[in-house]
């Protein structure tokens, strides 16, 4: 059985391996955009991103919905160790910096091997396949972390992110922990093996014994 690693070393290496650098990604509408996680320093953009979601979108990010964060709530959500947590986000290159435009993230809970999934996207940048590119890398993080499986209890009357998540794969399995929660959730694939590389010192001798100076 696959467990998610206790090394807070090795759970970091593998969340990091699914984005490496910041990853380019074009949208829909020809914007270049990067995928790359989340980090304590962005605090400010994140403070401003949530700040700036509708009320709908706050609602399906955070179920009851928020305001303005505060300091110390602000803190604790850029604050990801990248072995419980993986946030990532998406941002768009901007003169003195970048503004962000997407966040994802899973919280490994119960059973074992199972994570919870939150997910926003900014309404302006909404169906331009910000959200597609986040679940695409999150999922990469999620299996180099070990994970099985990934769920979200999402509000019913939110048939547009529901209609998403069965679109990635998703399926709606239960009624949530609370009155009109549904419970989507997938199974996270194992990363299929890789195949062994020859030594290199084998392949040094193959080599040298195709170069055999002929009589």
């Amino acid at each position: 059985m696959r467990q998610v690693p206790t090394s807070p070393a090795v759970a970091i290496a593998a969340s990091l391996r699914a984005v490496g650098h910041p990853r380019s990604a074009t949208l829909r509408n020809g914007a270049p955009a990067r995928i790359r996680p989340l980090r304590t320093e962005d605090a400010q953009r994140f403070g401003a991103f949530v700040g700036q979601l509708s009320e709908g979108s706050r609602g399906c990010r955070f179920h009851a919905g928020i305001g303005d964060c505060e300091p110390a709530a602000l803190q604790q959500l850029v604050s990801v160790d990248g072995v419980r947590q993986v946030a990532l986000v998406a941002t768009l290159p901007l003169v003195d910096g970048e503004a962000l435009i997407g966040e994802a993230r899973y919280c490994v809970g119960e059973p074992p091997g199972s994570a919870e999934l939150a997910i926003a996207v900014a309404d302006a940048w909404q169906r331009q396949g910000v959200a597609d590119h986040l679940i695409d890398c999150l999922l990469e993080a999620a299996r180099d972390a070990g994970l099985r499986r990934l769920y979200g209890d999402v509000l019913a009357s939110h048939t547009g992110l529901i209609g998403f998540l069965h679109r990635m794969g998703f399926q709606t399995c239960a009624q949530g922990p609370g009155g009109g929660l549904l419970r989507l959730e997938r199974g996270v694939a194992p990363r299929p093996p890789q195949p062994e590389r020859r030594p290199l010192g084998a392949l040094r001798r193959w080599l040298a014994g195709q170069f055999v100076p002929r009589p």
